[in-house]
């Protein structure tokens, strides 16, 4: 059948609607994988792990992962077998003889990717355990083309105790917070036990405290997106005991500080009211430990206030070591379950 200009205007439009998708599709055909958005190659991800005594937890993380990645174990001047736990594996291992910090083993594990080709890190702690999946689910969010690194719902395990509440608290007021973040920008802040980003974005991360806050900020300044995946999640070991939340939140802070427009929910005040209200409004039952985790909170603020006034204080905090020692892991005792 031919139709002309005297055929009627919805069989016109049908026929210029079908032939434009047709084109479409064989346009599509054409496209890269980074293009159309379509999933990396795995082949071309590798798995960052930095470790500093884990070889309990490590084993559980590694055997989690199994050997569908290439994985990156540098042990950061441990003490103990974490090295040999994860040549075990059959992971790929460096060695810090001495403890020079995270940001130091991230920059020379975002080395070893580009010498070797990588174009994604996918980079979590040794001490978590992700939910199945969602290593899947974050590396289909970064093969979209305009984003440049993901980070997953963070998920605290521990006792029901006071430091276990306000933990749990803090970690729900982050995923809000992102979420918002989200929701009005388009992009979010990166701090997460496990993100993933396309290595060759990433500028220098040595000497950073909030070393997950600089890679996102560097890759933010190339034009590309940091993504929150909501439906990824890991869990992790909650902070045993108050004085634990305090120095971490204190040299968290002390990083957000460092930077001249920090990209953390925490220092947007008008994010950070919305995402306790949420985080409050999702359980209602969080309301019990809003004092107490307010209060902490801004103890560990001031204290980061003074800390940035001594210059000591950034090479100590970027090689952090914490003085409290860790429980029986709930995340290792539980991971047949998770």
């Amino acid at each position: 059948m031919i139709f002309n200009s005297s055929s009627p205007i919805f069989l016109r439009g049908f026929i210029l609607l079908a032939q434009t998708s047709s084109r479409l599709i064989q346009d599509r055909k054409l496209l890269t994988p980074a293009q159309t958005g379509s999933s990396l190659h795995l082949s071309k991800t590798l798995i960052l792990i930095c470790a500093f005594n884990e070889e309990e937890s490590l084993s559980v993380l590694l055997d989690r992962l199994g050997n569908e990645y290439d994985i990156l174990v540098i042990d950061d001047g441990s003490a103990d077998r974490t090295r040999i736990v994860a040549s075990n594996f059959g992971a790929n291992v460096l060695v810090h003889e001495e403890r020079l910090g995270k940001a130091a083993a991230l920059a020379d594990g975002i080395s070893y990717a580009l010498q070797n080709s990588y174009e994604v890190i996918l980079e979590i702690d040794a001490d978590s355990v992700p939910k199945r999946g969602a290593i899947q689910r974050v590396l289909n969010r970064l093969s979209q083309s305009n984003v440049g690194a993901v980070s997953c719902r963070q998920i605290p395990i521990g006792d029901s105790n006071l430091a276990y509440h306000i933990d749990e608290l803090i970690w729900a007021i982050l995923t809000e917070g992102k979420r918002l973040q989200m929701k009005k920008y388009g992009s979010c802040h990166m701090g997460s036990v496990l993100v993933a980003f396309k290595a060759k974005l990433v500028d220098s991360v040595e000497g950073s405290v909030n070393d997950d806050e600089q890679v996102g900020i560097s890759i933010e300044k190339k034009g590309y997106k940091i993504v929150f995946e909501d439906g990824a999640g890991v869990y992790f070991d909650a902070s045993s005991c108050l004085g634990h939340i305090l120095e971490r939140r204190r040299r968290m802070y002390f990083g957000h500080m460092k930077f001249a427009k920090s990209t953390a929910p925490s220092m947007q005040i008008s994010v950070s009211l919305l995402a306790i209200k949420n985080a409050i409004s999702e359980d209602k039952r969080r309301a019990i430990w809003l004092l107490p985790t307010l209060v902490l909170d801004f103890f560990a603020r001031q204290l980061a206030w003074r800390d940035v006034r001594r210059p000591e204080k950034s090479k100590k905090y970027s090689r952090w070591v914490t003085t409290y020692a860790k429980d029986d892991s709930l995340v290792i005792r539980n991971s047949s379950r998770q």
